[in-house]
């Protein structure tokens, strides 16, 4: 006859055997062990399980899983021998459970071995922890990312290999906290860096059972992101100096070492977003290298706006310049108008002789400055723009701080990256080559053939410009246009380049009055302040009068202010 007490010691679990008065018949060591107690023969049920529903298991033949309220970590199976006589239960830790009984089931083995599948074709790290953070399967790819065997990471707190510095963070530990899904980057010990997303499994009546996160390894993502940030900074470097070597700008004249400096950290500065500042006096071509800015930088395809802030009226600088709303001006347009600010959008708004700019309009300006952003007439909604800006000014701002015309705060604001362009008496080694580009222009604008003698040349270099570049630019224009001869010699200069002295008077001027005199005398003067200005503004500044009346004897004499400011 069978021997059902040396049969029961041989189970590699806990045994129980009840009868239907709930007398335990038989219980094996491994039952006594994880029941902690001993001699369990003779015992009743309800005394070693209290709340036990085996009873109820014999009674209805069945087989059912069972809890144990003392010992939660038991897995509890209660199966009928006998319908309505004997009943047997078996005891099983989890971990045995797991890896004694369920795994060597038909279906759970199918089970298990498609979740290995499943996990290792991803190529990715999968581990899986309970919901208090133990680690209970990780996949194929462990060792080779970890650098830690599966057996060695199995069975282990996912928060303790965080604290061992297997890796810097745990996401399993956030997941937990939040009870949400989690992405994070993670380090390991060896150096590799991993994208992280950690998930929450939850059983039916909320509580966490299961966390399973999925690790990439990005190392070899990063670093070659790494490569690449390195790489377009060299090219970056690259363009740089290219642009220098080449000034492939026709509109800039580079040969002066003066102008190199300038040219070069033109170059440097051409790609970051921060507020240019240029300073130079009159007709030194601040506005020829803020286009050559616009033009090296990423924004060149945008629009490059030019606002001069001496040349719009004060009474329309704000609407010109932001814009206004709907139905804000009788006569206006009635769908409203964007300003200048906003039609720079992506692109540069070049802020010309800046120091005119009217004081009640600075604050509104350095808001713009401060925040990309600005309020255009009659309207509540804040316009948002991405604009790059470069500010210019023939003036001493400082200077103009301390006398209280211009706001301190918006100074600092523009005065980021100030570039100072010399006047041309201080590079005359430019003059030359400056002379031959407008003399090229200006044939072939008029289709003529004129060129310069050696020695006419040479007295256009010695003379002080103090209207720069403009001036200059005008003074060729105007030989090659009025000079009787193909090539112009230093007779056909203009009498104050040459300083011969005056003509001995004719009759006929003998016989001119004193008002006569007068009115040549002033008309020399006016011309003479509108060719080294930018603005009507600053000539009558110069000359010391009211704008008004440089207006009136502009009239009066008939003088061609477009033609003596054209601008670079």
């Amino acid at each position: 006859m069978v021997d059902i007490q040396e049969i029961g010691e041989k189970f590699p679990f806990g045994v129980l055997i009840i009868d239907l008065k709930g007398q335990i018949q038989f219980g094996n060591g491994i039952s006594e062990r994880l029941l902690g107690v001993e001699k369990l023969n003779s015992r009743q049920i309800q005394d070693v399980m209290p709340g036990s529903n085996i009873m109820k298991v014999i009674k209805e033949g069945c087989i059912e899983m069972i809890s144990c309220k003392s010992r939660e970590d038991l897995q509890l199976m209660a199966i009928s021998l006998v319908p309505g006589k004997l009943g047997l239960v078996l005891f099983f830790s989890k971990q045995d459970y797991d890896q004694k009984f369920v795994i060597h089931s038909s279906k759970m083995k199918a089970l298990r071995q498609e979740l290995e599948a499943v996990m290792n074709l991803s190529g990715e790290l999968v581990t899986i922890t309970d919901g208090e953070g133990m680690i209970l399967r990780v996949n194929d790819a462990c060792e080779q990312i970890l650098g830690v065997k599966e057996s060695d990471f199995v069975g282990k707190s996912a928060i303790l290999m965080e604290r061992e510095g297997i890796i810097n963070d745990s996401s399993t530990k956030y997941v937990i906290k939040n009870k949400s899904r989690v992405a994070l980057n993670q380090t390991t010990k060896s150096g590799r860096r991993l994208m992280v997303v950690g998930h929450p499994i939850f059983s039916d009546d909320g509580t966490l059972q299961r966390v399973i996160n999925i690790s990439r390894d990005v190392t070899e993502i990063s670093n070659l992101k790494q490569k690449l940030d390195e790489t377009k900074s060299i090219l970056h470097m690259y363009q740089q100096e290219l642009n220098i070597l080449q000034k492939k700008d026709q509109q800039m004249i580079v040969k002066s070492r003066a102008m190199e400096n300038v040219y070069e950290m033109a170059c440097r500065v051409a790609d970051v977003d921060a507020t240019i500042f240029l300073q130079g006096e009159t007709g030194v071509g601040k506005e020829v290298l803020a286009r050559a800015i616009h033009n090296m930088s990423s924004r060149r395809e945008a629009p490059f706006i030019k606002v001069n802030c001496g040349a719009i009226p004060e009474s329309i600088m704000e609407s010109e310049l932001f814009g206004y709303a709907k139905g804000t001006f009788t006569g206006g347009n009635r769908e409203g108008k964007k300003g200048l600010a906003q039609a720079a959008h992506k692109g540069t708004l070049f802020l010309d002789e800046i120091g005119e700019l009217p004081i009640n309009l600075q604050s509104k300006l350095l808001q713009l400055l401060q925040d990309k952003q600005f309020t255009p007439l009659g309207d509540t909604k804040q316009v948002e723009v991405d604009v790059r800006f470069i500010a210019a000014t023939n003036r001493n701002l400082e200077e103009m701080v301390n006398e209280g015309t211009f706001r301190e705060d918006l100074y600092y604001r523009l005065f980021v990256l100030p570039i100072k362009i010399p006047s041309l008496s201080e590079r005359r080694e430019d003059i030359p080559f400056l002379i031959d580009h407008f003399l090229d222009t200006y044939n072939r604008k008029y289709n003529l053939c004129r060129s310069f003698d050696n020695k006419a040349i040479d007295v256009l270099v010695d003379y002080e410009w103090k209207g720069n570049v403009r001036e200059l630019q005008n003074t060729i224009e105007r030989l090659v246009l009025t000079a009787r001869v193909q090539k112009i010699q230093v007779s056909d200069l203009p009498e104050k380049l040459v300083g011969e002295a005056a003509a001995p008077m004719t009759g006929e001027a003998m016989e001119m009055n004193l008002k006569q005199e007068v009115e040549e005398f002033e008309k020399g003067l006016i011309i003479r302040a509108l060719e080294t200005s930018s603005t009507m503004r600053e000539a009558s500044r110069k000359l010391g009068v009211d704008a008004s009346t440089i207006t009136r004897k502009v009239k009066k004499y008939k003088i061609n202010v477009a033609r003596l400011q054209f601008l670079l």
